[in-house]
């Protein structure tokens, strides 16, 4: 897998500054992984799965064009980063779980 422009820290990040920005409805979309899968799972029905990404997709979507990450001041942007990262990773498994691959960039 190809390396990151920028390196991404997980320790001392300050969430707080996420609240007042689309990162908090990024956030809020994210925290629902857990409950999309146990509903797939119940329900022996992966297109919810699917629908979830595409929800998770289009909040990413909108915080990416609204808030700039890498002009951002340095606490906004280590903690914007951590976010885009945790993007990512929860595409590449949701796309896992669906027997689809992604691509290493877009």
């Amino acid at each position: 897998m190809k390396k990151n422009k920028v390196a991404v820290e997980y320790e001392s990040i300050d969430c707080n500054v996420l609240a007042e920005d689309m990162g908090y409805a990024l956030i809020k979309a994210i925290s629902g992984y857990e409950e999309a899968i146990e509903k797939a799972a119940e329900r022996y029905e992966p297109s919810v799965i699917a629908r979830y990404l595409v929800a998770v997709a289009t909040s990413f979507n909108r915080f990416y064009h609204e808030c700039p990450i890498l002009q951002a001041e340095e606490k906004t942007k280590k903690a914007r980063l951590v976010l885009v990262d945790l993007v990512q990773r929860l595409i590449l498994d949701a796309c896992s779980l669906l027997g689809m691959s992604c691509p290493e960039e877009m």
